[in-house]
């Protein structure tokens, strides 16, 4: 084929009884589309051994790669490479090569012998190379059906990626005349996906390029842009140049208020009470953050926002924990105790119990302090106690960067 097109399967029982997310076709997704790959094809399948051969035969005849992810553990129902070999029209054979890999990464967790379970793992149909984990004791595969390249990778996500990326040094032997795109992408927050849409207009149309725009669930919008590099670099200053009152330096919230931070040689600190943490964890996930974040505080209880914050006992009464009074006490405390230069604080709830006709589940104050301003905000976030937590934290994280910016 000629297209440089890829399909992927992501196997397991486990994915289709909705007890683990397929985060693994994802990554895969956006690996092809840096890599000159289209993805015609996403398919979660279960154990069963005749799907998986129909499956794979079937996206090898559409498709230069394909990427398996699963089932190659070392239990009865992990058929992955079995099937590979049903599609192959291969035998399986032990692998001595697969077998040293686990045998050495084995020796690494622990002593003693490798498990006799494990002896599954070194099974490769015949023909097939064995592709190197580092991480697991699950060996790739690679073979070919009708022409076409299949990947088989271990479910776990750790594992796949970094075997991911160590076949990307392969692809262009594999795959002849591949060519990388031109990507940009403009990342943005405080402006709606659909305002965005009105505002940007005729650039957001494919034409020379190809755009799309997503809205991400902690707080951040991105307009991707992708062809060639003159094309995409004109079409992501026009962009740019609409949205300058929205733009953020890094890819979200969090990275970009660590960049600013940093380069302005000030610090942060957060008060929690709903969010219980969800923003100091999002900050401690930007690496350099130990550069900006002073410290962080979980005030769940109001004996602690009135001890450690000097949240008022009166206003806690009058007023209650989730209130705009109690919210913007938080952040001041939180910018006293700490010295930081910047403050976030939330306090909501978060359910799926104590809500009330006043304050119903999912009703959150979030608040700001930055020197001797302090601005509040009010939200209801509708979901789960999670997507509560991580949209108000989110919410928290905007609030600071629009005081931090000047933009409120």
């Amino acid at each position: 084929m000629s297209r440089h097109t890829a399909r992927i399967l992501a196997i397991g029982d486990e994915l289709l009884l909705g007890r683990t997310v397929d985060t693994n076709s994802a990554f895969l997704a956006r690996w092809c589309a840096d890599r000159g790959l289209t993805v015609t094809g996403v398919q979660i399948l279960g154990d069963d051994e005749a799907t998986l051969v129909a499956a794979i035969k079937a996206a090898a005849s559409a498709s230069d790669l394909v990427l398996v992810t699963g089932g190659l553990g070392p239990t009865e129902d992990d058929r992955t490479r079995h099937a590979l070999a049903g599609a192959m029209g291969a035998k399986l054979e032990a692998s001595a090569r697969a077998w040293n890999q686990i045998e050495r990464y084995w020796g690494k967790l622990r002593p003693g012998p490798v498990p006799v379970s494990n002896k599954r793992q070194a099974l490769m149909p015949v023909g097939a190379r064995v592709l190197k984990n580092d991480r697991g004791t699950a060996p790739g595969m690679l073979g070919q059906v009708q022409g076409a390249w299949i990947a088989c990778m271990p479910g776990v996500p750790h594992e796949m990626f970094a075997m991911a990326e160590r076949l990307s040094t392969q692809l262009p032997r594999l795959i002849p005349g591949l060519r990388v795109p031109e990507v940009g992408e403009v990342h943005f927050a405080g402006l709606g996906e659909s305002s965005a849409q009105d505002q940007l207009g005729a650039l957001l149309s494919p034409g020379p390029v190809q755009v799309g725009i997503t809205a991400h669930e902690l707080g951040h919008i991105t307009v991707r842009v992708v062809g060639s590099a003159t094309a995409v670099r004109k079409r992501c200053a026009a962009v740019r140049n609409i949205l300058k009152p929205y733009l953020l330096p890094e890819a979200g919230l969090a990275p970009s208020l660590v960049a600013v931070l940093t380069k302005r040689g000030q610090t942060i600190t957060s008060a929690e009470s709903c969010t219980c943490g969800a923003i100091a964890g999002m900050l401690g996930a930007v690496p350099g953050c130990s550069a900006v974040l002073q410290e962080a505080l979980v005030a769940y209880h109001n004996e602690v926002k009135a001890g450690y914050l000097g949240v008022s006992a009166v206003d806690l009464k009058r007023h209650g924990a989730v209130s705009e009074q109690v919210v913007a006490q938080m952040a001041r405390g939180a910018l006293a105790r700490s010295g930081a230069s910047l403050a976030l604080a939330t306090s909501g709830i978060a359910g799926p119990d104590g809500g009330t006709r006043a304050k119903p589940v999912g009703t959150v104050w979030m608040a700001a302090a930055l020197g001797s301003r302090v601005v509040t905000r009010h939200s209801h976030i509708r979901g789960d106690r999670s997507r509560v937590q991580q949209r108000a934290a989110a919410s928290a994280l905007l609030l600071g960067w629009q005081l931090l910016t000047g933009a409120v």
